[in-house]
């Protein structure tokens, strides 16, 4: 599988019968394929991981690649590894918040996500901004002609 990797990135020769330096296709490698590990560039020539990083180094190329996690659900930003959905807790803050009118006042409310399922799972047909205007809505319902 290696020799086919070397023939397929074209390192081994240059195509005029001169033979690359392991310098010249370290860099080579690199070039072609930014995101290959240091390790699969060392196992594709034969030598040690820690030349690999020495001659990345000397030719001023990247020796390392953070991995990519994907994406904030909310503001594309890219996601840390200890996340799974946000990058951020600020972004699941954001994401996870409703807005909904009160059905006495007309008041606008931002409510957990979570709370307003519950609410709404529950049974509850109507919702309120406060106690005191459920307390008012209950009462202006009750009395409202059916």
């Amino acid at each position: 599988m290696m020799l086919t990797l070397i023939n397929d990135v074209g390192v081994d020769d240059c195509g005029e019968g001169v033979s690359l330096t392991n310098r010249e296709k370290v860099s080579l490698l690199r070039q072609q394929h930014p995101s290959m590990q240091a390790i699969r560039i060392a196992e594709t020539l034969n030598i040690s991981r820690e030349r690999v990083r020495q001659l990345l180094t000397e030719a001023g190329l990247p020796t390392y690649f953070r991995k990519h996690y994907g994406w904030c659900e909310l503001c594309g930003s890219p996601m840390p590894a200890t996340r799974k959905s946000y990058c951020s807790k600020e972004c699941r803050t954001k994401a996870k918040r409703i807005t909904f009118q009160c059905d006495y006042c007309g008041q606008d409310k931002v409510l957990i996500q979570a709370a307003y399922n519950a609410q709404k799972r529950r049974g509850y047909k109507h919702m309120y901004c406060s106690i005191k205007c459920r307390n008012w809505g209950k009462w202006a319902l009750r009395d409202a002609p059916h």
